[in-house]
């Protein structure tokens, strides 16, 4: 009790250290467990309790036979069938073709589509877009077909991709019926829903029934492409994330027991000296680590339990994160707790029992050894990891299996390069600040080159604290990264698809929209700020090297387009023969600004392909909207072969531009109006309902590093308070002591943040060569992270350095922090 007393703030500081260690271990580890569940919820959302659908390919002209399914239907490992029908039939009141799906009233189908109502053979059930440009409601009749349907229900369109398509459900057996009598044959479905009975392997089960037909095309839900992308992204965030963690826990335990051994290995010696025997000895070592980490993994557990009961609940609300995991696994945890207890026992038993082995002269000599060695040794292995991780890097890139084999080298040597680092940082350090001493003199004055000075024999002690600043970066670094560079490739995919904030588009197949007039009342709405037609795309032919060329064209206003930046190459004035053709097709055809090509379309009636004109090749843009090869003006009266499909629409203010277009329904009742803003918010939703768990995590790993390394920071300045009694003593005033220690603590902190700033750059750099592409840097994350940890410690070790400046000079150098 005796080295409890004297010791009570080390051993509280371990205490709350092992806690920290203990909540790191739980909440990255309990997170790692939800995260696999939230994915399968996710494939869930999107193909619900299906876990395989089969079918034919359109262009393979097979149909799903009664047989066959009857054939599929009575293998014992299939547990249940829906049979679904997809065709396009005509909404009579838009005289259009939507895209239709059959669906059975069952779960399989209910879970796929996300609808709820029963379909019998006289409902219907559509998206809430559509419905809302039918202006009809619930229990309104629809004509599909010219027939009278009763609407039953409505599902959410699926705006976070871009423009919702129109959707209709109706009964199988009437989808069905319409295509049998359409292409004349006897298919009983389009394809099927299967799900398997429980503990069948879908890839088994797809095995079989591929024996029943060849050509049959089987999609298993757990191969979707999406859920294999993010299964990987999370594989390489929890591996990742679990060596940064590991590390970091292990540099927290190590830091703040430093101190702590310190004392005991010192009061040890003093015991063995006087008498004390090492079973003795080894008793009081098995009861402290036993009581001190017991305390602090029950401490660790409760904040753990709080954190994912309350804390998360509450940034769920704020982020709106569904997926955040707000069960707590008892189970789980207690066993990850008493994993944790026993890997720090032996941080805990293991250094102080081998003291109570050696005599206690060599124990206040090993006690008192600063500096690493073996720097040669630690030279030699730091250059041996080097060159393996290369050598893994380049094998991931250049092998055949690079597809199988290449994330798993690519983590090994993000593993061996952090390794590295960790080896020669030590040795590193010193010389480096070594090399600073006299520019810090000249910019800080004589305090920092003091505190430097003294800093710089004793790096055995404060490399531990310097790299667990480093490893806090590299994590939030890394995670920042990866999660940044995910939303911001969502967004560029959204901006592509909206070349302007707002789109309007026909939900006709076939509109009589002119496109001329609509353009023009568009133009109108006050706020409005300029608008563009564009064409659905029409077909040309066109002589090159003297055989026949397809192009895709588009008819467009080309001087609207111009004029709202959608050709920013286009420096010429236009005119009715203009041609503006895409980069890619340019080289395909070996074509140049300034020539002409002769341009014709295919006579089904004539059978020949009769010209339309010369055009020319006015400019060559980097890439065209919409997929098309070429545009030609509206003014061109030859090619015709084409109808209205979009608006491009520029407006400052979103909202009232869109109700004003909401307004022209009236007129134009067929109209689809899509805006960019909303499209993003539905993505951003969507893409923290899927990777919020994973920024969760995250903070949490930063805010508890960050508590660990001011703890530590503490502890090791409390440490020299004898050293700072002898400045003290020297001359140096409270003002300049806390300079002193600011000086210390803060070039702890910045050499930390520079480090691993470059090490999560290097990691993140490595890790993204899976799929290699840009990467995003998010310098608000960095800076914030930054700041907090520079602020943080200078508003702490102020008050630190006060309280040290205040105490009584005599006792401080008497006193020998053992």
């Amino acid at each position: 009790m005796r080295l409890f007393k004297d010791n009570k703030f080390i051993i509280f500081s371990s205490i709350l250290s092992i806690a920290i260690s203990t909540m790191l271990v739980l909440s990255m580890m309990l997170f790692s467990i939800n995260a696999q569940d939230t994915l399968k919820n996710q494939l869930k959302q999107s193909y619900g309790e299906m876990d395989l659908s089969v079918g034919f390919n359109v262009n393979q002209n097979e149909t799903l036979t009664p047989n066959l399914i009857k054939e599929i239907s009575q293998n014992k490992k299939v547990n249940k069938i829906s049979k679904i029908s997809i065709s396009h039939l005509n909404l009579n009141k838009i005289n259009s073709e939507v895209y239709t799906v059959g669906v059975e009233s069952d779960y399989l189908a209910k879970s796929r589509y996300h609808f709820t109502q029963y379909l019998n053979k006289e409902s219907v059930v559509m998206n809430k877009g559509l419905a809302k440009a039918l202006n009809v409601k619930i229990g309104n009749k629809i004509f599909i077909e010219g027939k009278n349907y009763r609407l039953v229900e409505t599902v959410n369109d699926l705006t976070a991709t871009g423009a919702a398509p129109d959707m209709l459900f109706l009964n199988q057996k009437v989808v069905k019926k319409y295509i049998q009598t359409k292409q004349n044959n006897n298919a009983e479905a389009t394809y099927l829903l299967i799900k398997a009975k429980k503990g069948i392997n879908p890839l088994t089960l797809s095995s079989e029934i591929k024996s029943y037909n060849k050509k049959l095309r089987i999609d298993i839900a757990e191969q979707d492409y999406g859920m294999q992308s993010n299964l990987q992204s999370l594989r390489i965030f929890v591996v990742v994330l679990s060596v940064l963690m590991l590390i970091v826990t292990s540099l927290i335990i190590i830091s703040n027991f430093e101190l702590l051994l310190y004392k005991m290995r010192n009061q040890f010696a003093i015991m063995r000296s006087l008498g004390a025997s090492t079973k003795q000895i080894s008793r009081i070592i098995t009861i402290q680590s036993t009581i001190i980490n017991a305390s602090g993994i029950c401490l660790g557990f409760i904040l753990t339990l709080f954190s994912q009961r309350s804390l998360y609940k509450w940034v769920e609300k704020i982020l709106n994160i569904s997926s955040t995991p707000s069960e707590f696994n008892i189970g789980a945890a207690v066993i990850i707790a008493i994993v944790t207890f026993s890997v720090i026992q032996l941080f805990l038993i293991i250094p102080s029992y081998r003291s109570t082995k050696v005599l206690p002269l060599k124990t206040m000599d090993k006690n008192e050894k600063l500096n690493f060695g073996y720097s040669k040794a630690r030279v030699t292995v730091f250059k041996v990891l080097v060159g393996l991780s290369l050598f893994l890097i380049v094998c991931s890139q250049v092998l055949p299996t690079r597809e199988i084999y290449g994330p798993a080298m690519l983590l090994i040597s993000v593993v061996l390069v952090l390794l590295a680092f960790v080896l020669i940082f030590s040795i590193l350090l010193p010389k480096v600040l070594e090399w600073f001493l006299p520019y810090g003199q000249k910019l800080f004055g004589r305090e920092f080159y003091i505190s430097i000075k003294n800093l710089i024999p004793q790096v055995r002690k404060n490399t531990v604290i310097i790299l667990m600043i480093s490893s806090l970066m590299i994590i939030a670094v890394f995670g920042s990264i990866t999660l940044r560079t995910i939303q911001v490739s969502q967004q560029d995919q959204l901006k592509a698809d909206y070349a302007t904030p707002i789109l309007v588009g026909t939900r006709l197949d076939d509109t009589k929209i002119n496109p001329t007039e609509f353009t023009k009342t568009v133009e109108k709405l006050p706020d409005v700020k300029s608008v563009s037609n564009f064409s659905t795309l029409g077909s040309a032919e066109y002589q090159n090297e003297g055989r026949n060329m397809s192009m895709s064209y588009a008819v467009v206003d080309l001087k609207r387009l111009q004029a709202q930046g959608l050709m920013p190459h286009l420096k010429v004035k236009v005119a009715s023969n203009s041609l503006i053709v895409s980069k890619s097709f340019a080289k395909q055809s070996h074509l140049k600004v300034g020539e002409t090509v002769q341009l014709g379309e295919f006579s089904n009636e004539k059978q020949v392909v009769e010209p339309k004109g010369n055009y020319k090749v006015v400019d060559i843009e980097e890439q065209l909207l919409n997929g098309a090869d070429a545009y030609i003006d509206w003014k061109n009266k030859k090619l015709v072969d084409v109808s209205f499909y979009l608006l491009y629409v520029e407006s400052k203010h979103i909202k009232n531009a869109v109700n004003q277009l909401e307004g022209l329904k009236s007129q134009y009742p067929e109209i689809k109006i899509s805006n960019y803003e909303q499209s993003v918010k539905e993505a951003d939703k969507m893409f923290y309902q899927r990777w919020g768990i994973f920024i969760l995590v995250i903070a949490t790993l930063v805010v508890s590093t960050m508590v660990g390394v001011f703890n530590s920071l503490v502890n090791n300045i409390y440490s020299k308070r004898k050293e700072f009694a002898v400045l003290r003593a020297m001359g140096v005033t409270p003002k300049g002591l806390r300079k002193v220690i600011l000086s210390q603590v803060n070039l702890y902190i910045i050499i930390g943040l520079i480090i691993g700033t470059l090490m999560g750059l290097l990691t993140t750099f490595i890790l993204l060569l899976v799929d290699p592409g840009k990467f995003i840097i998010d310098y608000k994350v960095i800076i914030t992270v930054s700041l907090s940890m520079l602020v943080g410690s200078t508003f702490i070790f102020w008050f630190v350095g006060n309280k040290i400046s205040s105490q009584k000079l005599s006792v401080e150098l008497t006193n020998d922090n053992k």
